[in-house]
């Protein structure tokens, strides 16, 4: 479970970020809520702000830490570090950037950051907490020096030479199969992910495929439920992976298939295509008929329903952290708000999932759906280009308080200020 996220100096985010799930004293809600131990943790957080406020760079930043914890051990020596600072002053675009978890894996709870400019990891470091306070497992400063504790200096010592500069310390002990290590990391493997509509569709073809492969109907059933949750006429629906082989290069479709399949690979020799048909079932001349129909003909919010299937199936049965861009593209409000309800609900997020996401949908904004401490607001200053994250818990609202009503009469702040009236059109 994710308890905390910081960024400092990432993109609009020139001063530290603080994402906290961690649960004020506020009572209300309490079923709802994760645990570790002692401590209560949120299973979900939504995001408001202004266009441009800054909300995607949120999601930017959660998906470059991942990634650059993912990907350090496949980086060749002196490769670029693939981060952008601050850049709208002088002093912080030159300046390093900075990211800072706290979170739990298999019942263990760690922080673990990094800072790095685009050429080295400056500082790195991973704690795990025994008790309420952090114990040491390595710190790293200026480049390449190292501190151990007595207890993981004979194991970590030893693969510092294997590090390079531009590498996260804490990849390269668990790629050299370091037991102190390898839990903090495979979070950042297994645990955690991000998603914007870029990488939601090509996903789910993977997804279809692999449980095809091992003869697993699950995602089918799940998909179905959630389709059927949604109130959109699909009966059933066939999933086809197609391969077929040719001497062309590159393929060019035939009419027929042209605009009904998914085409995620063209090599010389095989062609592999994907092909989803609805059925759907509607009276015709007094009787049942039931009709095909291709996936790409369908409504962008019934696609959107089918890339999600994938992504919320995971996260619930494996307890995982997912952020999503814009969770309420295509989507119904009435959707949008089942979707949050299913992290929320004990009986189905029976494995402390979490769900993360920025939206605009106001509908959302109600204290009967959310806790206060569950709703961030993300606005920038436009004289500065700065972006702020900050929880509307810190506004103490009553909770008989209309909060839709606030926000759009600016009381939180995060509101566009639209003007027309002084342009010239």
């Amino acid at each position: 479970m994710l308890i905390q996220f910081a960024v400092t100096n990432f993109l609009s985010f020139r001063d530290e970020m603080v994402l906290s799930l961690s649960t004020n004293k506020d009572d209300s809600h309490s079923e709802i809520l994760l645990s570790y131990k002692n401590e209560k943790i949120l299973p979900s957080v939504a995001i408001y702000g202004a266009n441009a406020a800054g909300k995607s760079n949120l999601h930017k930043a959660f998906t470059a830490a991942i990634i650059m914890i993912r990907n350090s051990n496949s980086l060749q020596v002196d490769q670029p570090l693939m981060v952008t600072p601050f850049l709208l002053d002088e002093k912080s675009r030159f300046e390093k950037t900075k990211f800072d978890f706290i979170y739990t894996n298999n019942g263990i709870k760690y922080q673990y950051g990094f800072v790095l400019d685009a050429k080295h990891v400056w500082e790195e470091y991973l704690y795990e907490y025994k008790s309420t306070k952090p114990s040491m497992i390595f710190e790293r400063s200026d480049i390449n020096k190292y501190k151990f504790t007595a207890r993981s200096k004979p194991q970590l010592s030893k693969i510092v030479d294997k590090n390079t500069s531009n590498k996260l310390f804490l990849a390269t002990a668990t790629s050299w199969n370091s037991d102190l290590t390898r839990n903090a990391y495979m979070w950042f493997s297994n645990k955690i992910d991000t998603y914007d509509s870029s990488n939601l569709e090509d996903l789910m073809f993977r997804e279809f495929d692999r449980h095809q492969k091992d003869k697993d109907d699950s995602l089918n059933e799940f998909m179905l439920h959630l389709l059927k949750k949604a109130d959109i006429n699909i009966s059933n629906f066939n999933y086809e992976n197609i391969k077929q082989e040719t001497d062309q290069f590159p393929f060019i479709l035939p009419p027929e298939l042209q605009g009904l399949v998914k085409q995620m690979s063209v090599g010389k020799g095989i062609l592999e295509q994907h092909r989803i048909v609805t059925a759907h079932q509607v009276i015709e001349n007094g009787e049942k008929r039931e009709y095909g129909l291709n996936y790409f003909d369908e409504s962008n919010g019934t696609k959107r329903l089918f890339t999600y299937g994938p992504v919320l199936k995971n996260a619930l049965e494996n307890g995982r952290t997912i952020i999503i861009d814009e969770i309420d593209n295509a989507l119904h409000p009435a959707m949008t708000k089942s979707l949050i309800e299913m992290f929320q609900n004990p009986n189905i997020n029976r494995h402390n999932a979490q769900l993360i996401f920025n939206t605009h949908e106001i509908s959302l904004l109600d204290l009967n759906l959310f806790r206060r401490d569950q709703i961030y607001f993300v606005e920038k200053n436009n004289q500065t280009g700065v972006s702020d994250l900050y929880s509307l818990d810190e506004f103490s609202p009553r909770k008989s308080e209309n909060i839709q009503k606030g926000y759009l009469q600016g009381r939180y702040g995060a509101m566009p200020v639209v003007n027309l009236e002084d342009i010239e059109w």
